[in-house]
């Protein structure tokens, strides 16, 4: 596990002073070194947390004559595997390492290498006989890579703040991006917040060569396969492939420890996890102040199950208070999931005693765990009211304002868009109207994406559907992207099983009422692996990794923060009008129902103020926002 960076310049060969300002900004990706090659048109290099191969796999890594050359982010989990299929074509191996299948892989493929791998990965692959850089990510968007063009020169990285770095690049505000910002609570797909950068999406490539370049979509959710097997071996089947999964996860040279929320999905990667090790793992689990739900009597429930070694922590309302500069910082963009903050504490407490934790994230987006993939209650009103024209005046002035209410509804999805409609009104925090309220200057393209990626599903299944929108957009972009942001903070490596392609793929083709049915939901995954858990796992209510955001929006400090945003930074560039801001901000259900929504005009107003930096920001947000404590 690294950080990569680089620069591909054909025409004014970069050197090591240029590329260094890259990998030092990124220091907390890896503590334990850093390599750099310089070679002609290109310069590239890492920081590494030592995983696999601890000794000897230091990179760049070469082939044997040297011709080949590859820094790398994250782990290729079948690497055994692969080694001797190498090896029995002849290949010669320097290290023990996973990062050398890489050069060997390419020697033997080209860019066909990247369906051979199962892993997470950002890849920087140096061909000097073609004088060519390959970039490639991981199926699922599990590491993240961008990337930008200045003039003649590409530059690239694991952290967009890398590319801050160096002269030339456009750093303008993407409006159209934060808008979606603000509409979804992060900026979907290969958009970031700066007109001049991009990411690289899940499943592709970038071949760069001379002056030319190609991406490629090397792997697509939009290729189901084949056929589900018959329903007497499905149980089978998920068994199998969901202990090869985390069996491959759990091959390290240090000791590998996990994330336990009490949930069913954490609970089975816990227990899975504990059959494959012949030691206790470590467990740690986190609790919050002001709230009704506490999930740490189930995380200790699965821990006294599997016999593993449990930890435990608690966050407050003071902790958003004094960390959301720095998280901010480390995320890059602005991201409204106030999970951030617990997923950062969890992982500096689990950074101080193991470099790997197992997660059990993507189970919901892959089984079917969140209520929005049912049938929509709009739908359900639709039709009662259908005969009822008038039930959309009479409802608009009870409905919220800043999404699209019922009425809004029923008054805008009709036809053919009446479905994914209902379905950006489940997702969204701001609506069109809202954002014309604030005067914000763009609107954003979720309204296009939702319906392109909605036509784009190839089947028929309502459920499958509507998490092929989240596994292209809220799974890559916030869950998958703020989990590596938080963890890699604090130099800790997070492997996700639910992401192995192969679950993937498996989960595609079951249909909805093997996914949910009513208020029972990830029915097939509970029927199949279930047993695993203690019975009181399977019954209990959903939480979610998430914090009791309404509870601490309320809180009077975050309250102050609040206060401050009609003046702030955000007002005074010119994106929003204050009266707008003032009016939601003093809302009285603004601590309720608007508490995403001013949760993530708050957390704009921080990343504003440090998106620019190229250290880590000491202030907490009282300090930052100048508010008297």
């Amino acid at each position: 596990m690294c950080g990569i960076a680089g620069i591909y310049d054909p025409l004014r060969p970069p050197g090591l002073g240029e590329l260094m300002p890259m990998i030092d900004i990124q220091r907390h990706r890896g503590p334990n070194g850093q390599g750099s090659l310089v070679d002609g048109p290109v310069a590239m290099g890492m920081r590494r947390l030592a995983i696999i191969d601890i000794a000897g796999g230091d990179q760049p890594i070469f082939n044997e004559d040297r011709s080949v050359a590859v820094v790398f982010n994250g782990e290729i989990y079948n690497y055994v595997e692969l080694r001797a299929m190498l090896e029995r074509a002849g290949h010669r191996f320097q290290t023990h390492s996973d990062t050398e299948v890489l050069v060997h892989l390419y020697e033997e493929y080209g860019t066909g290498l990247f369906p051979y791998l199962n892993g997470m990965f950002a890849i920087a692959l140096w061909d000097r006989k073609r004088s060519s850089v390959l970039l490639g990510r991981d199926r699922m968007g599990v590491k993240p890579l961008y990337y930008a063009r200045v003039d003649t020169r590409w530059l690239f990285a694991s952290e967009l703040k890398c590319l801050l770095t160096q002269p030339g690049l456009d750093t303008e505000l993407e409006l159209e991006a934060c808008a979606d910002y603000l509409r979804l609570g992060y900026i979907p797909r290969d958009a970031t917040p700066y007109q001049g950068v991009r990411k690289l999406l899940p499943g592709q490539y970038l071949l760069l060569e001379a002056a030319d370049h190609c991406l490629t979509t090397w792997w697509d959710l939009a290729d189901l396969g084949a056929a589900q097997e018959d329903a007497s071996t499905l149980e089978q089947s998920l068994e199998a492939k969901f202990d090869d999964a985390v069996r491959l996860r759990m091959r390290s040279d240090v000791p590998v420890a996990a994330f336990l929320s009490g949930g069913l999905d954490s609970s089975l990667v816990t227990e899975t996890a504990q059959r494959g090790s012949r030691i206790p793992l470590t467990t740690f689990s986190m609790g919050f102040t002001q709230t009704e739900f506490d999930e740490l009597p189930y995380a200790r429930t699965v821990a006294r199950h599997a016999g593993t070694r449990h930890r435990e922590m608690v966050a407050s309302p003071e902790d958003a208070i004094t960390h959301l500069p720095l998280l901010l910082w480390h995320m890059d963009e602005p991201m409204g999931d106030s999970s951030i903050i617990p997923n950062y504490l969890i992982s500096r407490f689990a950074a101080q005693e193991v470099r790997v934790c197992l997660s059990g994230l993507g189970g919901d987006e892959l089984f079917g765990g969140y209520a929005r993939y049912g049938e929509p209650g709009v739908g359900r009103i639709r039709k009662a009211f259908a005969a009822m024209p008038w039930a959309a005046g009479a409802l608009a002035p009870i409905m919220e304002p800043y999404r699209y209410s019922w009425a809004e509804e029923l008054r805008l999805a009709t036809g053919e868009s009446a479905a994914w409609r209902s379905y950006l009104h489940r997702l969204q925090i701001f609506n069109t109207p809202a954002l014309r309220r604030f005067g914000f200057p763009a609107r954003g393209q979720a309204e296009e994406l939702v319906e392109s990626l909605w036509k784009r599903y190839p089947g028929d299944d309502p459920v499958s559907r509507r998490q092929f929108i989240d596994q292209h957009t809220y799974l890559p972009d916030q869950i998958l992207a703020l989990t590596d942001r938080m963890s890699m903070a604090n130099s800790l490596e997070v492997r996700v099983p639910f992401m192995d392609f192969r679950l993937v793929r498996f989960a595609q083709r079951l249909r909805a009422p093997q996914k949910q049915s009513g208020h029972d939901f990830k029915i097939f995954l509970k029927q199949t692996l279930g047993k695993r858990c203690a019975p009181e796992i399977l019954s209990r209510p959903k939480w979610g990794f998430d914090t009791p955001l309404s509870r601490w929006v309320g809180q009077p400090a975050i309250f102050k923060l609040l206060r401050c945003l009609p003046d702030g930074l955000c007002v005074r560039e010119g994106l929003f009008q204050p009266s707008a801001i003032r009016a939601l901000v003093e809302s009285p259900q603004s601590a309720g129902s608007f508490a995403r929504g001013v949760w993530s005009l708050l957390v704009l107003e921080v990343w504003m103020r440090v998106r620019r930096r190229l250290s880590p920001p000491q202030e907490s947000c009282l300090e930052l926002l100048g508010v008297a404590n």
